[in-house]
């Protein structure tokens, strides 16, 4: 599902009703009707109604669905911030008007009036501002919203919840908490980008017949991850396949205390699909690695006793590379003298995808010289899963920073390092070295656990293995991580979730994603 900006959205809009003669006030009226049909679905025992209008398009949405709510025969009131005074909100707000709905204006005689409205508990219905807004809020907007979230009624926002800049996850403002959002033709990058889409709530996408040819015009480069496009990208597996034919996995990481994060790296990408996987581990590892992983293979390195992976296990490695489809370096890796050397000196061979988690990315960050190290013909084929925390040391700013900006963090370290970031955490982003992105719409607080980000890193290197170009690869692991992660939690709860249960729903979660249907969940099959 495509996902737009406000600038495409208006781009839309003009070629609708320019280039083909189509009046702007039929668009607002399907809008507004399609909105109170779900409204009215959604909540059809509720009776009173509070709408919220600002003098634009939004509130213009808002006044027609005000209209609908009323011929369903329910008590509408409508609020305006400021009258409208052209266009076609102009022209909706004289047909509610006309129509006999109470509305008033947003001022300080006119407060018992909201007080009073507030206490029959009523939907309250968000039209003020859509995506043009850019500023914050000012009185008497801010007094009118901080009395609504208060009371703490269901909210319902018209397009974007007020307060939102809908090109990014950025909070201009705190906007009222939304129990759904309804937005038109195309989704926009708040709806999924954190901290915004915390306040969205459902977010429902209404088709108001926009001719695709238009939306196809403007070569939208931002899209959701979702069932469809996984089976879009599915590779269909033979009667005769073997495990030659899906790739092998070199994975290097791990350290004295830190042998958990090497296997369930190699349980996420056998569980992926991939072939066979090797890990290339020092030999303090060796039997951590191997007690909880059955199908892995591994190279160990020095004794039983060899912390790290250092400038001679380099030289060893390197001898590993040939017949290998993907490498992945960094989880339980430790940031040490030994490790950076060992990186320093692998980064240069590797000439297949490759995946860099973990402390590969703080020796990174403590060494920006190394992105020079990766092949200039590979750099598109690099693909780096940083926690806000990494992503933070990367760009040499604050986690808060890049928690506040994901989606413009994310694009923006893509496109000048030229390699593929994957931003963890609630909406996780994927944003590509040419500006494509795609907004992973699952999110479960039982991620929230030691591990499951060396089981990503797996999974994406198992996809990639299987021949899926890294942008996919890293895309279907994301989603179908996180979709693990949701059959996993309806089973044992949050708390239950864990990384080596996620790696093993893999597989049920990319049935899930080709059939369109949830697995019955046994869950002996997550011991």
């Amino acid at each position: 599902m495509l996902v737009a900006n406000s600038a495409q959205i208006r781009e839309i809009d003009r070629i609708m009703i320019e280039e083909y003669d189509f009046p702007g006030i039929l668009l607002m009226e399907t809008a507004g009707r399609k909105a109170a049909d779900i409204i009215l679905s959604r909540y059809p025992e509720a009776q009173h109604f509070l709408v919220l209008c600002g003098p634009g398009n939004n509130g213009g949405d808002g006044a027609v669905t005000a209209r609908y709510l009323d011929y369903a025969g329910k008590e509408v009131k409508v609020i305006y911030t400021e009258y409208p005074t052209r266009g076609d909100a102009y022209t909706n707000f004289l047909i509610l008007k006309n129509q006999g709905i109470p509305f008033w204006l947003d001022t300080p005689e006119n407060e018992p009036l909201l007080e009073s409205e507030l206490e029959k508990n009523p939907i309250v219905i968000d039209a003020l501002f859509g995506t043009g807004l850019r500023q914050k809020f000012k009185e008497p907007i801010k007094k009118l919203l901080k009395t609504i979230q208060e009371r703490e009624p269901k909210v319902v926002a018209i397009d974007l919840p007020s307060g939102l800049i809908g090109d990014t996850g950025t909070l201009v403002n705190i906007p009222l908490k939304c129990d759904c959002t309804i937005t038109f033709q195309l989704p926009k990058i708040c709806h999924y980008v954190t901290p915004a889409s915390l306040y969205c709530g459902k977010v429902y996408v209404v088709d108001i017949h926009i001719y695709q040819n238009i939306v196809e015009r403007l070569g939208i480069k931002t899209e959701v991850i979702n069932d469809e496009l996984i089976q879009n990208w599915y590779k269909k597996r033979e009667a005769n396949s073997h495990k030659g034919m899906f790739g092998h996995v070199l994975c290097a990481g791990g350290s004295k205390g830190k042998g958990g994060a090497m296997g369930l790296c190699a349980k996420g990408v056998i569980n992926a699909g991939a072939g066979l996987c090797t890990a290339f581990i020092p030999g303090s590892v060796r039997a951590s690695f191997h007690r909880s992983n059955l199908e892995g293979m591994s190279i160990a390195y020095g004794t039983d006793t060899t912390p790290y992976l250092n400038g001679i296990a380099a030289e060893v490695f390197l001898t590993y590379l040939t017949g290998k489809n993907v490498v992945a370096i960094g989880p339980g890796l430790g940031v040490t003298e030994e490790t950076t050397t060992f990186l320093k000196e692998v980064l240069p061979h590797i000439q297949v995808p490759l995946v860099l988690d973990a402390d590969a990315l703080n020796i990174l960050a403590e060494n920006p010289n190394f992105w020079e190290l990766l092949p200039t013909s590979q750099k598109s084929n690099v693909i780096i899963t940083p926690h806000p925390g990494e992503m933070a040391r990367l760009m040499h700013t604050t986690t808060e920073a890049i928690q506040e900006r994901r989606f413009e963090m994310a694009l923006k370290l893509a496109t000048e390092k030229k390699v593929i970031v994957v931003l963890k955490g609630a909406g996780t982003i994927i944003a590509s070295p040419i500006g494509s992105i795609y907004l992973n719409p699952v999110s479960n607080s039982g991620m929230a656990s030691a591990g499951v980000g060396d089981v990503l890193t797996g999974i994406i290197a198992g996809f990639a293995a299987q021949g899926y170009n890294p942008l996919k690869a890293a895309a279907m692991g994301v989603y179908l991580h996180s979709q693990s992660a949701q059959i996993v939690s309806a089973s044992f709860g949050a708390e239950g979730t864990t990384a080596s249960k996620i790696a093993r729903g893999i597989g049920l979660a990319l049935k899930q994603a080709l059939t369109n249907k949830s697995p019955t969940v046994e869950k002996a099959l997550f011991y």
